[in-house]
């Protein structure tokens, strides 16, 4: 499983910006405390976890991470 890199805000959204629109799926959880929010890249059949290529900690401050 790949690991996850801590970025700043910045960074997290100019991934965003670059990555193909039409493959992320936004999908936000309020099952864990703080709630998580993350996209997902379904295309060639990836299913979830293994989907997700970015992610947001909603708690203050935010943390945002990247799938490496």
């Amino acid at each position: 499983m790949s690991e996850w890199k801590k970025v700043d805000k910045e960074e997290f959204e100019q991934f965003l910006i670059d990555f193909p629109k039409s493959r992320l799926e936004w999908d936000c959880t309020g099952i864990c405390e703080p709630p998580l929010g993350s996209y997902n890249d379904f295309s060639d059949g990836k299913v979830w976890p293994e989907s997700m290529v970015a992610k947001i900690v909603m708690d203050e401050p935010r943390e945002y991470y990247l799938q490496q």
